[in-house]
């Protein structure tokens, strides 16, 4: 009940805002909305920007996240207390981290600013999963894997990551909607009209809220989620293929 309430009947509730002229005299405009968005340069460009924001930040997010929870899977014996230690920056509020961020590197482009503060406060996350996926991993195939003269590299490619292909999948989609959260962030560094280059789809979305332009929002948001189920869709078949090489 609760997934029909909060999640089935708003998104038909967006379907049905994208299809009208507006939210007051519900005209149907058929795909009119969805021509008008298009072709509106501030869309495409936070469509852009957002693109590039996540073809940027997911794959830096996961190397970055495997590295280092291969570095504590690897040396657990005195790194173990870091896995908790990555885990705290989820829990700082925004306001802090863009306080000390403008304190210090106020200077910094603003698309590589939230670049950085992405990295540094979603990737704990990521370090969790994967880490507790490596634990449980069965110490037996890299023992044999050694005793064969498998060298770390060997064992990591072919034994290791195939081991947690579903904890590396949740964690991909994971970082994806953690992209949308820095929207938090860049909101309080650059306000409701930041600069160019970090101009994204939330902005988009936040600014035609504020004028209660709910079928532009509506044309927008299905728009992208489209795109988004897209990614997911190839991701996932990337990973079945994956899976069954290994296999």
């Amino acid at each position: 009940m609760g997934i029909i309430v909060l999640y089935i009947i708003p998104f038909i509730y967006v379907i049905y805002y994208s299809l009208v002229n507006n939210a007051f005299t519900n005209k149907f405009v058929g795909f009119d909305n969805y021509i008008s968005v298009w072709n509106n340069e501030y869309f495409r460009l936070a469509l852009k920007n957002t693109g590039r924001f996540m073809l940027t930040a997911v794959p830096l997010i996961m190397l970055y996240s495997i590295i280092l929870s291969l570095a504590i899977a690897y040396l657990s014996r005195w790194l173990r207390f870091l896995k908790s230690a990555f885990f705290l920056s989820i829990v700082l509020p925004s306001s802090a981290i863009t306080l000390v961020w403008n304190l210090y590197f106020s200077q910094c482009p603003p698309f590589e600013s939230l670049l950085v503060i992405y990295l540094w406060k979603y990737s704990g996350f990521t370090i969790m999963i994967l880490t507790t996926a490596l634990a449980r991993m069965d110490a037996a195939q890299q023992e044999a894997a050694q005793i064969d003269g498998a060298g770390i590299f060997r064992r990591t490619f072919y034994i290791t990551l195939p081991n947690i292909i579903p904890a590396l999948l949740f964690s991909f989609i994971l970082s994806i909607v953690s992209a949308f959260k820095i929207y938090r962030e860049s909101y309080l560094l650059y306000g409701y009209y930041p600069d160019d280059s970090v101009y994204m789809l939330q902005n988009y979305l936040n600014n035609h809220f504020m004028k209660l332009n709910y079928q532009n929002i509506s044309t927008a948001a299905l728009s992208f989620s489209v795109l988004l189920y897209v990614i997911i869709a190839a991701v996932l078949l990337l990973e079945k293929k994956w899976r069954d090489s290994v296999e």
